[in-house]
């Protein structure tokens, strides 16, 4: 009896991952992914059920990946030095790409989390995450004396989370890699100065 093909997961979810960020999920069919990644008609299925299986799979997987960002900003000093590390660190990764791709998760958000309620709850899930990421960080701010006790930290952590939309977004666009230092710096200036302690 023969054995069973073994597939590498991890490379499976790489594989599937850029096929679903280059060409949306629309644009991807159970033939392409099966083309691309190797896999056997019956492996695929027997493993993700169903091409939103896998794509909720990719999810998790580029959660995963984002969230190295996130554990390495903690090493960067004080709450507010962590913020500024994690939205820099972005940045970079936006830029990295050739065709500077907008965030996987963002473009699943627009694209096709409307008609797919489980993969929207997955999505908000892990961006809600994120926010509370940094909401948690300017906690720490506060009671570090970094920024004043008042400071309205879910409030804010809205508007510098959406610093990172708008890094991603202007990336797309090619802008200058300098211009988009300046906008990421000076709106953090912008929003978090007025609650510094002084």
């Amino acid at each position: 009896m023969p054995r069973p093909i073994k597939y590498d997961n991890s490379e499976i979810l790489e594989t599937a991952t850029a096929l679903f960020w280059e060409r949306g999920y629309r644009g991807v069919s159970i033939k392409n992914l099966v083309e691309e990644t190797g896999m056997l008609p019956g492996s695929f299925y027997l493993r993700y059920g169903s091409k939103e299986g896998l794509f909720i799979e990719c999810v998790h997987h580029y959660a995963g990946l984002t969230a190295m960002h996130y554990e390495a900003a903690l090493q960067s000093g004080s709450p507010l030095e962590q913020i500024e590390s994690l939205l820099k660190r972005l940045e970079s990764d936006a830029l990295k790409h050739d065709d500077r791709r907008v965030c996987f998760m963002v473009n699943s958000l627009l694209e096709i989390a409307p008609r797919h309620p489980k993969v929207f709850q997955i999505l908000r899930y892990y961006l809600q995450l994120s926010e509370a990421w940094i909401e948690q960080r300017l906690e720490a701010a506060k009671k570090s004396g970094e920024i004043r006790p008042e400071t309205d930290s879910k409030a804010l952590a809205g508007c510098l989370f959406g610093i990172t939309y708008a890094v991603r977004i202007k990336a797309r666009t090619k802008e200058k890699p300098e211009l988009l230092r300046d906008y990421r710096k000076t709106v953090f200036a912008a929003l978090v100065d007025p609650w510094r302690a002084s």
